[in-house]
């Protein structure tokens, strides 16, 4: 192989200016995006504590810096081949160094992120295909030759490389928009200035934006021309929408559950038995079409956002913590009624998740049939604990107190009253039969 017109180019390069301009701009601009990928892994690494907090959050920071900093050597290059372009200055030096930034990134981004054999060989295989098309000036032909192959349904053509285009548009641009959401993602989680529901509506409201830009961008990549897709995608978006009539409605109700706040992650929720099958939780994630609401029981529920909107939802926690409870028992008409409330608010002050201001108090509810009923009404400011849990430790408590001190709790009883007497004839067995 005949080396001398490599060696002679080689040697053209170095020897004229913008040549070895080019050949430092390429090693200026990496260097810039090495220290800036530098700073963004120190700072990743110092945050990592509340990184962690984020469940989506599960990049490695010196990968994710490592990929960063290729990619923006790759947006340096690409500024400074414009800039010589815009110059009518020689710039095959920086458009080879584009090329094989652009290489060198996928194959970085396959190492680290590609977990499966057969979708990273395919990258690596591509990347050969793409080099070597390159390296023996095919590149251009290979372009030509698929551009020609077209594919038509009705009015929209569509080439094989312009399918290629969005295809690979898509999975950069897709991949991209998943970094940048979950470096937003983490951003938001460790800021003090929001708050939890308004965190969760950026974070949304920032993904959907990014999937309908990803998907846009992709469909212009493959040469589909979007207002040609207007008549057909509206009626193919009428006949969606019919069929998801309840997905619309989530998704509008999620909206106004983070706008209006009614609820938040963290509060403490009752609803119907019948509906949901529990009757406490406290929500521990809000989602665009439903709510994640954890039970005492260890259940998950998954509640669609529509039912905070038409069905009656107790806020337990909106406003602060406090929550009364209301303890109904019965004693018996032979107990001393004064002693048992007494005795009941004591026991109450005794449970350490009662409050002592406001206190409790009990209250003689009415004269049952068999038992004179009380209620007992205490405060807590802990309800995410539980609030079968302080009941019973509070009737727990009046369960000693009373039998302590003599206090009968009242059961369903009946007394049978006989006004007059009647002869009574009772027959022996060995009378009956000596007659």
């Amino acid at each position: 192989m005949d080396v001398k017109p490599l060696l002679q180019w080689v040697g053209d390069y170095f020897s004229h200016p913008t040549g070895i301009l080019q050949i430092g701009l390429v090693g200026i601009t990496y260097l810039l995006a090495r220290v800036i990928s530098i700073i963004i892994r120190q700072y990743l690494e110092k945050n990592s504590g509340k990184a962690a907090l984020h469940a989506r959050f599960t990049l490695s920071p010196a990968h994710f810096s490592i990929i960063i900093g290729y990619v923006l050597w790759l947006l340096l290059l690409w500024f400074c081949q414009v800039v010589f372009e815009d110059l009518k200055l020689p710039s095959d030096l920086l458009h080879m160094a584009v090329n094989l930034a652009i290489a060198w990134t996928l194959v970085r981004f396959a190492y680290f992120y590609i977990k499966n054999t057969f979708w990273s060989r395919l990258v690596y295989i591509i990347i050969l295909v793409f080099l070597a098309l390159k390296v023996f000036g095919l590149w251009d032909w290979t372009v030509r030759l698929l551009g020609s192959m077209t594919i038509g349904l009705g009015n929209i053509s569509v080439s094989v490389w312009g399918l290629i285009e969005a295809a690979a548009t898509f999975i950069l641009l897709w991949a991209a928009a998943g970094a940048v959401n979950r470096f937003i993602s983490h951003r938001l989680t460790s800021s003090d200035r929001l708050m939890s529901s308004d965190r969760i509506l950026l974070q949304r409201v920032i993904r959907v934006a990014t999937v309908a830009g990803v998907i846009l961008i992709s469909l212009r990549a493959a040469g589909l021309d979007l207002t040609t897709l207007a008549v057909t995608g509206g009626a193919i978006g009428f006949a969606i929408g019919i069929g998801l009539q309840k997905v619309g409605s989530n998704l509008v109700s999620g909206i106004m559950l983070l706008l209006r706040k009614p609820v938040r992650v963290g509060d403490v929720i009752a609803f119907e038995k019948s509906v949901f099958g529990a009757s406490y939780g406290w929500i521990i994630d809000m989602g665009l079409l439903y709510v994640h609401v954890a039970t005492r029981d260890g259940t998950l529920l998954l509640i669609p956002n529509e039912s905070f909107v038409t069905q009656k939802i107790e806020n337990l926690s909106l406003n602060d913590n406090l929550v009364r409870l209301r303890i109904h028992f019965g004693i018996s008409y032979a107990s001393d009624l004064k002693k048992a409330v007494l005795l009941s608010v004591s026991a109450a002050m005794n449970v350490d998740r009662v409050l002592k201001n406001p206190g409790p108090k009990c209250l003689i509810r009415e004269f049952g049939d068999s038992t004179v009923n009380l209620g007992l009404r205490v405060w807590i400011n802990d309800p995410q604990n539980g609030i079968g849990s302080a009941k019973d430790a509070v009737l727990s408590e009046i369960w000693d107190r009373f039998h302590e001190n003599g206090i009968e709790i009242a059961f369903p009883q009946r007394d049978l009253h006989i006004k007059d007497s009647v002869p009574l004839r009772i027959y022996n067995e060995v009378y009956r039969e000596a007659e």
